[in-house]
């Protein structure tokens, strides 16, 4: 009987926390990054607000040389299960300010209930280096002609190899963190979650659809051709939500 999605996921959950590399993408080098050799050469970005910083390390080879790789370390959200956990008697709190009926604390955390969501880009680019790298952003109005003549030249020139698309409709990588899938080669789609989601907490759900059709590079290359394969997106892609996470 095959396993339904909400089992798998479930269950892929609890290998994580019990240390099953295999479930956490298997043929992608999980759990064999030396992480304890990198170098950290410079902070690319940090946001307070998102608990979020991004990271340029180099990864120090036999022979000496470093190769460049981005470190992403995140603070992934509170899980509702883990909250009883959080106010036992083995944390340590630690007092930092009182004043009449507040008082602020810091709380240390046992390291299986202090995760950290960490992401790895191996070896990184000079593009990649770019990518997470703090930018000044500005509101641009585009037409028609400008991406033609601006952005679409742009795009092609700085895109990144998106290998990692193909291995995923190939069933090469990720096949089974796949959720739904139309196989349909023009209209149809993979429906997989995206690195930002931590696959625990509904709430936050973060998930991914990638068309089987290739050669749209944005949003602008989209004409009326492609209506089926967003009406499929938005149809097909809402009930098997329904399925999977009710």
């Amino acid at each position: 009987m095959a396993e339904s999605p909400s089992a798998k996921r479930k269950r892929e959950a609890k290998d994580g926390e019990n240390g099953n590399a295999e479930s956490q993408g298997e043929g992608s080098g999980a759990g064999t990054f030396p992480l304890a050799d990198i170098s950290v050469r410079k902070v690319l970005r940090e946001s307070a607000r998102d608990k979020t910083i991004f990271l340029h390390g180099q990864v120090n080879s036999a022979s000496g040389d470093g190769t460049d790789a981005v470190v992403i370390l995140e603070k992934t959200p509170f899980q509702e299960e883990n909250i009883a956990e959080l106010l036992k008697k083995h944390t340590k709190l630690q007092l930092q300010m009182s004043n009449d009926i507040y008082s602020t604390y810091h709380l240390y955390l046992p390291p299986e209930l202090n995760e950290i969501k960490t992401t790895v880009v191996y070896p990184a680019t000079e593009k990649h280096l770019q990518k997470y790298l703090r930018q000044e952003l500005c509101l641009i109005q585009e037409t028609g002609e400008d991406y033609k003549k601006i952005t679409l030249p742009f795009i092609e020139s700085q895109s990144f190899s998106i290998q990692w698309v193909y291995n995923i409709l190939e069933k090469k990588a990720e096949a089974d963190r796949i959720i739904y899938e139309n196989p349909d080669p023009a209209h149809g789609f993979v429906l997989i979650p995206d690195l930002k989601w931590n696959q625990k907490q509904v709430d936050d759900l973060y998930l991914i659809a990638i068309c089987h059709c290739r050669g749209i590079k944005s949003l602008r290359d989209l004409t009326a051709e492609h209506l089926p394969l967003l009406r499929n997106i938005s149809r097909e892609g809402k009930v098997s939500l329904l399925i999977s996470f009710n």
